[in-house]
């Protein structure tokens, strides 16, 4: 279907950008497409999310850095060059924007990194994202704190009969991911306590993709600007199976890691 111009430019900037970062990149659906053309349409801004995780593997990166934060080569490009040109490129073409930035914990207790150094890390990514919130597009806040005013929780349907929800094979590659990250995050769990921390896991991200996407939801229609890989975002489809093709991958993935 016809698109409005400014729809069609910005669009194909975005798909170069996010053909350069790689073939297992996640492509972009055309429902992003339709959404800026209704911004237009309906004179709206554009809404933006990205959720920043704060987890268990900080502490190991606190360590690594002589005891305290330093920021990453890829957290200063993030705030210093890419989330700027994408900005610009909406303004460009005529886009107003909001640009969320959520820090999320890990809804487990044993990702959950120690408070203080998440204060710290916090102050640091702040610091980092000063100017882009002075100019006043960029809305830093705490998923838990401020949006939803209580711990992540899981859904009790979901979490109740996860297997009736989750394909074996599907299952079986989260806990894989998992021991990957207990290993990233120093981490030490037999198998009952890993299955039982991935089925939680689960069905906190169905419920979190149910909270984002509801007519109520904080943050209304909105793009979701990843810095994740988007399979990080499948259970978020539970409840909710269109949820993935809002996300717009052209940031750096994992910003937060050294090396």
């Amino acid at each position: 279907m016809p698109r409005f111009r400014t729809t069609t430019e910005v669009m194909e900037a975005l798909r170069e950008r996010n053909r350069l970062l790689g073939k297992g990149n996640a492509r972009i659906n055309e429902w992003v497409d339709e959404y800026l053309d209704s911004r237009v349409a309906e004179g709206k801004d554009v809404t933006l999310l990205t959720q920043w995780c704060v987890s268990k593997e900080l502490e190991v990166r606190y360590r690594a850095q002589g005891g305290c934060f330093e920021p990453t080569k890829q957290e200063q490009t993030l705030f210093g060059t890419t989330m700027p040109w994408l900005v610009n490129l909406l303004e460009a073409h005529g886009f107003r924007q909001s640009w969320w930035l959520t820090f999320n914990r890990n809804c487990l207790e044993s990702g959950r990194v120690d408070a203080n150094l998440e204060a710290e890390y916090k102050r640091l990514i702040m610091g980092i994202a000063e100017l882009l919130v002075r100019q006043g597009w960029l809305f830093v806040v705490d998923w838990e704190d401020d949006i939803l005013g209580v711990r992540s929780y899981p859904n009790r349907e979901v979490f109740a009969a996860v297997d009736a929800f989750v394909a074996p094979a599907a299952f079986q590659r989260e806990m894989d991911r998992h021991i990957s990250w207990e290993a990233e995050a120093g981490l030490i769990q037999n198998e009952l306590a890993r299955k039982q921390d991935v089925r939680y896991q689960i069905a906190c991200e169905a419920e979190e993709g149910r909270v984002l996407l509801d007519r109520e939801g904080p943050f209304g229609d909105f793009i979701l600007v990843p810095v994740e890989r988007a399979e990080r975002y499948d259970f978020f489809r539970i409840l909710v199976p269109e949820f993935k093709r809002r996300i717009v991958a052209v940031l750096p993935t994992n910003p937060w890691r050294l090396g």
